[in-house]
Formats: structure tokens, sequence, C-alpha cells
């Protein structure tokens, strides 16, 4: 069957307590059905399924029999690509989250460093678990302003209908809920959040970012120095500078008569050569050290380059993955007419295993696409370690350049006393060298100061072209996102209106228990509001409410199904069909329309129903488990070794599981 992605198919489902299997199901595409008397657990097995795609629950959430558990599994396919996600089962629903690539029963086989461990949270070198899972779907990494970046658990709360949230809610319902996230959210999964408005969006963030820091930069300069940038400017410095350096010759012009005058007997030779002597010895071990530290700084440019090269290589190998996966699934099987090596004609063999078409080796195209997900997360892991050493590396680089450059301005200040003092032969009067000395101490510090303006005036200059280069790229690239944003309001207001559509269609449907729901003309509803209105009506029975409800959810996912631009992972679940008095009559019309939907879907998906009064035509494929019941709940403990008195008394007495 054809495949829009994104698109999740949930394939397994197991729960352990200990070494011991709790639960364990296969699940299909289509329609899922689990049934079973209420305060059976079939909400239970939801909330599992929620919780291990990355969902958080709260503690009111959790059975308590689901707290007796220790983790969940989750095998599952991301756009046709196998994975198996575990979780523990933990009631504040912070826990982290281990991925493998591959099946379930290679998944149990398989080493623990087989397994990739992704936190709940995302952090400066790590990963979360959702940013894992988004790129398993070739979902956007989402920002959403005045918040942090969506969840997987954000996109769930739409995909998830329960028990315990409002009906009127069209989001699963949490403490905390922004109209900003609920918008942002809708309008992902409609289709309408283009990749490059937020690939724009974060390009924009770090010029700002980088905007900001030059900003703070060039004022911090400005506050060690006093002024403005225009009191830095070039041209008087380098008038300053001519006149310090004229400034300076006279004076050493000065002191050599003065040394001539003083140093008359033979012993001045002695003198000057000794420090000279010294002198020389000094600017010898600044050009060392000169040496040394040039030797750092080509070591770690070189150090960057090669890095920057690795990661290079490390992008393109990841591409060529995509690719070559894209490729796997398109191009089946190539089937030689003659053989490339000697020209014959190659005879056709009938062979039910799967084997190369020219050599007979087998196939096992099952194992390079269990790869695939586990090689997509090492490879972007890599990525990210390397890109931080770079950042490293770049500060290491910067450190030691400031170094480096004021070695050499230290050397070239002791070079030119060298020089000066290897051309005075001789010397004037005691305090006549010690006044002139000290005047000329004072130009040669003035001469310095002004190369340090020099280089604060440049950076002074540098920066201040940054800013207006960063400013002017900011415009930019806010008149290029509003020019995307504006043409996402067409993407927007064609998913909604498809989305109406399949909802009335749905309403039509419905027994006549609601007016409003007998011909509705127009709905209309707000992601940001979470709220939804037929006709302008907004009071519906309660039961009528659940049905609008799941009718918004199936007309969310049916639209998905027949336009590949939703970004949808066209997977549902239901558990509100016989909530709020719901007649056992309505809730099968209700559970026929879905299969009906299902039925005729032009591409992969998967619904999962839970319900205590299915339909009496429903086929029996379509059912997943056991009918549990208050004796035989979907939690089997009786199977547990540990422990096995305490669960085996509560299964019983009718406790093994709630809803």
């Amino acid at each position: 069957m054809t495949r829009f992605d994104p698109c999740l198919i949930i394939k397994r489902l197991v729960v352990k307590r200990g070494a011991a299997i709790a639960y364990d199901e296969v699940f299909h595409t289509g329609v899922n059905i689990i049934r079973g008397d209420n305060s059976s657990g079939k909400s239970t097995i939801l909330n599992f399924i929620f919780y291990g795609l990355g969902g958080d629950l709260s503690r009111t959430d959790w059975s308590e029999h689901a707290l007796l558990c220790d983790h969940v599994w989750v095998e599952a396919e991301f756009n046709g690509n196998p994975a198996v996600l575990r979780r523990k089962i933990d009631a504040s629903s912070q826990s982290s989250m281990e991925i493998f690539g591959g099946s379930y029963s290679q998944a149990v086989a398989a080493p623990i460093e087989a397994w990739n461990r992704y936190p709940y949270a995302r952090q400066k070198n790590l990963e979360s678990f959702s940013q894992a899972i988004f790129r398993l779907l070739d979902m956007p990494d989402v920002a959403v302003e005045g918040t942090s970046n969506l969840t997987i658990h954000q996109v769930l709360r739409l995909l998830y209908a329960d028990q315990l949230s409002p009906t009127d809610s069209l989001f699963r319902f949490e403490g905390y809920d922004p109209e900003n996230l609920r918008e942002a959210v809708g309008n992902l999964l409609c289709g309408a959040f283009d990749t490059q408005i937020y690939e724009l969006q974060q390009l924009k963030k770090t010029k700002e970012r980088d905007l900001t820091e030059a900003t703070a930069e060039l004022r911090s300069i400005f506050r060690v120095v006093g002024g403005d940038d225009g009191s830095m400017d070039l041209n008087w410095i380098e008038q300053r500078s001519k006149s310090l350096i004229e400034e300076r010759d006279i004076l050493t012009s000065q002191l050599s008569v003065a040394e001539e005058a003083f140093y008359a007997n033979r012993s001045s030779d002695r003198i000057t050569l000794q420090a000279q002597k010294d002198l020389y010895q000094e600017v010898q071990k600044l050009q060392g050290n000169i040496r040394d530290k040039q030797s750092e700084v080509d070591a770690i440019e070189f150090d960057i380059s090669d890095s920057t090269a690795f990661i290079n290589t490390l992008q393109a190998r990841l591409e060529a993955l995509r690719d070559a996966n894209l490729a796997a699934k398109v191009v089946r099987a190539i089937h030689f007419g003659t053989c490339p090596a000697c020209y014959a004609e190659i005879l056709e063999q009938s062979d039910e295993v799967a084997a190369c078409h020219l050599c007979k080796t087998p196939l096992d195209s099952e194992r390079a696409r269990d790869r695939v997900v586990g090689l997509i997360n090492e490879l972007s892991i890599q990525i990210k370690q390397s890109e931080r050493l770079q950042d490293i590396r770049a500060e290491r680089l910067k450190l030691h350049q400031a170094q480096l450059s004021s070695l050499q301005s230290t050397w070239r200040l002791k070079s030119k006393e060298l020089a000066d003092l290897s051309a005075i032969p001789t010397s004037k009067a005691r305090e006549e060298i010690r006044a002139l000395q000290r005047k000329l101490g004072y130009t040669d510090k003035s001469i310095e100061d002004i190369e340090r303006q020099v280089r604060l005036a440049n950076k002074i200059g540098d920066l201040s072209e940054k800013k207006a280069k960063l400013d002017e790229e900011i415009q930019a690239l806010g008149a290029r996102i509003s020019a995307l944003q504006l043409s996402q309001t067409d993407r927007l207001r064609t998913a909604k209106a498809s989305i109406a559509k399949n909802i009335i269609k749905i309403l039509r449907g419905d027994l006549r228990r609601q007016d409003s729901f007998g011909d509705p003309k127009r709905v209309e509803f707000s992601f940001a509001k979470n709220s939804i209105t037929v006709d302008d009506h907004t009071y519906f029975s309660a039961s009528s409410r659940v049905v609008l409800k799941t009718a918004f959810l199936m007309g969310f996912l049916n639209a998905a199904l027949n336009d590949p631009m939703f970004r949808h992972p066209r997977f549902l679940m239901i558990d509100i069909t016989e909530d709020k008095g719901m007649e056992q009559e309505r809730s099968h019309n209700f559970q026929r329309q879905v299969i009906e939907i299902s039925a005729t879907a032009p591409v992969e998906h998967q619904i999962i129903l839970a319900t205590a009064m299915p339909w009496q035509n429903i086929d029996l494929n379509l059912f997943v488990g056991k009918f549990s019941t208050l004796r035989q709940g979907t939690l089997n403990f009786l199977a547990q070794k540990e422990g096995s008195t305490e669960a085996g008394a509560k299964s019983n007495s009718g406790e093994s599981t709630t809803s």
C-alpha cells in the first residue's frame, strides 16, 4: 500500500514486570480494536502506548496496576523503518528513552551497546528522545516563540482521545497549555509549518544572538576606553602614532648626546655591551615563545580543518544513507537478461527463496532495513559531538591567537629597544640621562598604547561592520519569513477546509440525536482556542460532545490520508466511544464509520480504538487480544513468579486492572 510520510505504525506492545511479561500483543495497520468490560484495563493499554511513544502521564493518569510494571516496549515503524522504544515506567513521566533500530525479537537479544539512550529533555550536548523520534518521522524540530521546542508529547496530545480529558477539548488535557503551543502543533500537523520557515527562523535567531554579542562587546570596549567609535578614529590614531615616533627619535638623539658626555672612560663599552647582551637574550627568548605559540596555533587550525572535513563526510554519509534507503524502496530488484561477464543469456529459475537474480545469493533486505534507524541515530550523534569539539577548538584557537599577538607586540618593542641600544656608543651626564630615559620610557609606553588603540580601532571597525551586516541580514530574513508565512496561510486554509468537510460527513452519518448534527453547513475549529463550533453552535449534550470530538479527530486523520501535504503521522487512538452516556447503537454507528473510512483509505495508517461495546459486524481480524473482564484484565499478573500471592489475590478479587 502507498505510504504518505510521516507515518507511524505500532507493530507490537510489550509490558514487563521484572523478567515476566504482563502484556504482549501484536498490532496491524488499519483499525485495531481493544475490547473488554469497563474497568478491565483498556485505557491502561492505550496509556502505555501513549507513554511508550514519549507522552507524559500525570500521577493520576496511572492505574494502580500499571505502576506495578517496570518497562514498556513499543515496536513501531517510523516511515517504514522499524524501531523499538523502551521506557521505564515512572509515575512522574520523566523517564528517558532507549531506541533500538530493528524488530522486537532482535531488540531483546541485542547487547546494551546496540541501544541508543536519549534523555527526557534536550541537553547541551545530548538530543532528547523527541528530537530522535521527529528525525525518524522526518518532521521538523519546531521552536515555539515564548516556549521551548515542540516535543513528541505535544504532538501525541492531538492524536489521542482519552477518557479523562474534557470532551469539548480538541487536545488531550494538561495544566500548562499556552495557545501558541497548541496552534503550532495544529499548524505543523496540517502541513502549514514550512521547514524552510523554521530553518530561516533558527538562522534569524542565530544572527540576532550574534548581533547582541557584537553590540555588548562594543559597549564593553567603549566602557573601558571611554568615548564612542568617533573617538577611536584611525586617522587620529595614525597621526598620534607618527607624532610619538618623531618624539621618540628626538629623545633617542638627545640621549645619545648625553651618554657621549657621560661615558668618557673605557668602561662604557662594557656597560653598553652588557645591556645589549641582556636585551638580546630577552629578544631571543621572545622569538622562541612566538615560535612555540605559532606551532600551537597551526596545530589547532589543522585540527579544525580536519574535523570540518570529517563532519562534512558524516553529513554526506547521512544523506547517502537516506537516499540509499529511498532507492531500496523504489528499486526493488534488478534483473539481467545477459551475464555482464560472459554475455550469456540468463535463464529464469523459479525459487521461493528471495535471492539475487544473478549470483543466487539469498537476499536479506529486512536486515539492511532494520539497520537504517540505528545508523541514522549514530551518525547524527557523531555529528553533534564533532560540532561540539569544533566549538571547543575555536575557543582554544581564539585564546592562543590572542597570546601570540601579545608576544609579537612585546617582541617588536624589545627589538626596537635593542636596535636603539646598539646605536648608542656613549652617554652624557647621569641626571640628564635619567631624565631622558624616563621620557623615553613614557614615550615607548605611549607608542605601545597607540598600537593597542590601533587594534581596538580595527576591532571596533570590524564589529561595527559586522553589526551593520547582521542588521541587514536580519531585516532580509524577517522579510523572507514574512513572505513564506503569508504563503502558508493558503495551505492552512486548504487543510482546515478539508478537515471540516470530513467532520461534516461524519456528523451527517451520526444517529439523529443532536439537531445541529442533522445537516450541518459549516464547521469551524481553532487549535489556539482549543474549540470547535457547528453552524455557530457551541452547546451540545454530553454524548454529542463525544461524537463531535471523535468526528474532529477522524476528520483530521481522513484529510491526512488523502493529502500528502499533511504532516499528520496517520496514527490515532480513541478511548471515549462509550463515555458520557453514549448509547450502544450510537457507538456501533461510529465504529462502523471508522471502519469504512479506514477501508477506503488509499494509504497506510493506524487507528487504535478501545470499546466495551464492539459492533457485532466487526471483522474478527480487527481485534487485538482477548475480550478483557474484571477477573481477567488486560494485564496478566497471574504469570508472575515473584509476588504472585499478592498479585494473584488482587486478580481473583476482580482487581486485575483498571481503565
